[in-house]
């Protein structure tokens, strides 16, 4: 009876924020094919250097990493060797790092976010314009996603997922404010074909349903 409340609650608040919104990000993801990451090591990406998979996305800013910077980059915890590459965005002079999605664009995108702190911020374009996202609601107007670990640790990393309820995801904007520190990023996965409106409905009920339940189970 609890869990079924839980799914209930869970289902009402995604059916309300997505209302107001034409993505919607939650914690989760990490399934499908990773995409390999390619672009020379430890230097500022162009549209010609940086790709994501085969004619899925090109990058600007930002760097490409296959190991750890002992600097400032790390790799993030958990990245599967089959993507290849990390990209990371700052604190050098490449931030941000723009990754845009060839032809139409995407319905659907994961990625890992690696040692999440309070600077990294996401925006993300789509056909409704733009929206940002943090893991702790420390930027103005930003969706906070609610990360359980926001301390810069390089021993965590988490799974993020965005679906656009309403047209298609054109771009990703991986920055920090303030452009003090890094925001690593790696395994991504996409969906291009854009599901029914009932298939997105109920998949991200239950996404958050998991989210919610999670959460709740770690307060406890």
């Amino acid at each position: 009876m609890k869990f079924a409340k839980s799914l209930l609650t869970a289902a009402a608040l995604t059916a309300s924020f997505a209302a107001g919104a034409t993505v919607t990000g939650s914690l989760g993801g990490g399934s499908g094919t990773f995409l390999a990451l390619s672009g020379p090591s430890m230097a500022a990406c162009t549209s010609t250097t940086c790709t994501l998979g085969p004619g899925t996305a090109t990058v600007v800013g930002g760097e490409t990493y296959i190991a750890n910077d002992p600097t400032n980059n790390a790799r993030p915890f958990g990245t599967n060797a089959v993507s290849g590459n990390f990209l990371s965005a700052g604190p050098t002079a490449s931030e941000p790092a723009t990754m845009t999605f060839l032809g139409a664009g995407v319905s659907y995108i994961s990625f890992l976010w690696g040692s999440p702190d309070t600077y990294n911020l996401l925006t993300v374009n789509s056909g409704g314009g733009a929206q940002t996202f943090d893991i702790s609601g420390t930027h103005a107007g930003a969706t906070n996603l609610g990360f359980l670990s926001t301390t810069g640790n390089q021993s965590f990393s988490q799974y993020v997922q965005f679906a656009a309820t309403s047209g298609m995801i054109t771009s990703l904007v991986f920055s920090n404010s303030p452009a003090v520190n890094a925001f690593e990023t790696a395994n991504f996965s996409i969906v291009r074909a854009v599901p029914e409106p009932e298939t997105y409905a109920l998949m991200l009920a239950g996404l958050s349903a998991l989210g919610f339940i999670a959460r709740r189970r770690k307060r406890v």
